[in-house]
């Protein structure tokens, strides 16, 4: 388990994130349009992302999931095959991510939130509920002695 502080100035990995949506949108373009889990209504976009741990953090919605998902420039998960589990400590608790390795992104760390975003009614609401679970990922101070579940933190979504 990695424990990560947050970071103020990583300006120079915007980029990444711009990559990630890019990457996203051209997978939609070229592999998915056919296939019945898409929600038309909805489209590919990276919402909240913030500098964390020589990184960016954020939430990637497409048509057919949602992710957290945490890029970093230089990291030793080049090396670890597709699919290990990596635990990251985040504000609110550990939250464990998967390593994708990804022939033009390189390697990235992602968590899904929702396999399917089929009920999503529409972008607003997918971007709600993003904006939302970074809100709440950062809610709860370093060290806190209370912890949320995954169940906890998604319970919280929509006024709970």
């Amino acid at each position: 388990m990695h424990s990560y502080p947050c970071m103020n100035d990583m300006s120079d990995t915007s980029a990444t994130v711009s990559g990630l949506v890019d990457r996203f949108q051209e997978i939609l373009d070229k592999r998915m349009q056919e296939l019945p889990i898409l929600n038309a209504r909805l489209e590919v976009e990276a919402v909240g992302f913030r500098d964390f741990a020589n990184g960016r953090l954020g939430v990637l919605i497409t048509p057919w999931f949602m992710n957290l998902v945490f890029l970093k420039q230089e990291t030793g998960w080049s090396s670890r095959p597709q699919g290990d589990l990596e635990k990251v400590e985040l504000p609110w608790g550990d939250v464990e991510f998967t390593v994708n390795q990804d022939e033009k992104l390189g390697a990235y760390l992602s968590a899904v939130l929702f396999r399917s975003v089929s009920d999503f009614p529409d972008q607003e609401t997918a971007r709600e509920v993003a904006t939302q679970v970074m809100s709440d990922l950062f809610s709860q101070p370093p060290g806190s002695a209370r912890r949320l579940s995954r169940r906890q933190l998604f319970s919280n979504i929509g006024g709970g």
